[in-house]
């Protein structure tokens, strides 16, 4: 599927006429319909507009990278949100078979289905279209983010404090910077170094999978100044406190004993 026809089913599943959707755009609708039935291609700022009126990734527009693990997805936030399935159903509107086929992978739902999904779930249907954790690395988070400030790598260099060639082997994956220097990058770029650490590149979805009552011990000074100390540790103390707590979890019911 190209994406002119891809374009047309989410405009479609929008409820969008072409007239609407080139109005948001800023293009005429014979430019669109003519993306649509692919005689003609986007420019690389109008998959940019698209993706923010449609509210769907530019690498999904492309079908490029894009995963279709939306069982794994819906079962995540549902359990995240402590809902059984039975209750997800009755929040969407969508039979509990359906739902445990999907959460099963044995069926795939379709856009619309998708839509209920999220707004059931809290979380935007770009959630289950963006591609799985682990196709991000950190090389990848920095580049994307120094682009999309306009920056350089000579420029990212001087203003975090190293080497522009550091810049280069990071961004190609071909070293793995220190929490010192990620520090110093995440202060250059103006982000959180959790950007760049967390498995999940949309934090706003991630927080959203957290149930209510770990949202709010986020909010706890206790918890605060952990996550703060985790800057200080090094790699093997960090190794060894996230095995403990895989092994807490596996072993919770012996534990309380």
């Amino acid at each position: 599927m190209g994406i002119g026809t891809t374009i047309r089913d989410f405009r479609k599943q929008r409820g969008l006429t072409l007239h609407e959707l080139s109005e948001q755009l800023g293009i005429s609708s014979s430019f669109l319909s003519a993306v649509e039935r692919e005689t003609k291609k986007p420019s690389v700022a109008m998959v940019r507009r698209l993706s923010n009126v449609l509210n769907i990734s530019p690498t999904y527009l492309f079908g490029i990278g894009t995963e279709k693990v939306y069982g794994e997805k819906i079962q995540f936030i549902r359990r995240g949100r402590s809902l059984s399935i039975e209750e997800l159903s009755e929040l969407s509107g969508i039979p509990t078979e359906k739902i445990k086929a999907y959460e099963s992978g044995t069926e795939e739902p379709d856009l619309e289905t998708l839509d209920r999904l999220a707004e059931a779930l809290s979380v935007t249907v770009r959630y289950f279209l963006e591609k799985s954790a682990d196709t991000f690395s950190v090389g990848t988070r920095v580049r994307h983010e120094r682009e999309k400030q306009g920056l350089t790598g000579v420029l990212l260099a001087d203003k975090a404090g190293i080497s522009s060639a550091m810049v280069s082997q990071i961004e190609n994956d071909q070293a793995e910077p220190s929490l010192d220097t990620l520090e110093n990058i995440a202060q250059a770029l103006g982000v959180s170094i959790c950007y760049f650490l967390l498995e999940q590149e949309d934090v706003e979805n991630l927080l959203s999978s957290l149930n209510s009552e770990v949202l709010s011990l986020l909010g706890d000074p206790r918890v605060q100044a952990v996550l703060r100390a985790v800057r200080d540790l090094e790699a093997g103390d960090l190794k060894f406190i996230l095995n403990y707590i895989q092994f807490f979890r596996r072993n919770r019911s012996l534990l309380d004993h």
